[in-house]
């Protein structure tokens, strides 16, 4: 009868054994690995989640610039009204600074994405300081007026002062 316990403790302890090492241990490590690749995943779509956040913020913030730079936009629908409009601008900020504008004439229109570009082109004659006046006027203007080409050149070498420029701007207006 001993021996008889004896074997069934002995093959108690073998299947504890043969259990341990066969079942419970390879599930544990699938179980561990499983769990790890789940939190990587979790960690990834966490990181997702907070960069999307951000990326809604800046997309909101660019929608507010956005907005505020287009007030800046000609409002004239039509292009023949929106080039005499730029004309008119830039005239009364040539003559508030000074410069005397002998030439102004629009020029072709060109589409811009979901714009449309009006440039005008003038000559005239001033000084240096109006010209650095009209030049702070258009950037300070309530219209977005962009320089494309501008052409300085002296008139009188006694006086290297008076300059005669030639001048290409345009503004945008939305289709």
């Amino acid at each position: 009868m001993s021996k008889r316990y004896g074997l069934v403790a002995v093959a108690v302890v073998l299947a504890a054994f043969v259990f341990e090492n066969y079942y419970l241990r390879p599930g544990a490590e699938a179980l561990r690995d499983r769990l790890s690749s789940e939190y990587t995943m979790m960690q990834k779509e966490e990181q997702y989640l907070k960069s999307s956040a951000a990326a809604g913020e800046d997309i909101k913030a660019v929608s507010r610039e956005v907005g505020t730079l287009e007030k800046g936009l000609l409002p004239e629908k039509s292009e023949f009204l929106a080039a005499a409009r730029l004309q008119g601008e830039v005239s009364d900020l040539a003559a508030k600074a000074g410069l005397s504008v002998m030439t102004i004439r629009p020029m072709e229109v060109s589409q811009a994405g979901s714009y449309r570009s009006i440039p005008i082109y003038f000559e005239g004659s001033g000084g240096i300081r109006q010209m650095g006046d009209f030049l702070r006027s258009v950037e300070s203007d309530a219209l977005l007026i962009r320089i494309d080409k501008l052409g300085l050149s002296i008139t009188n070498m006694q006086n290297p002062k008076d300059l005669k420029f030639k001048i290409q701007v345009s503004g945008l207006a939305k289709l």
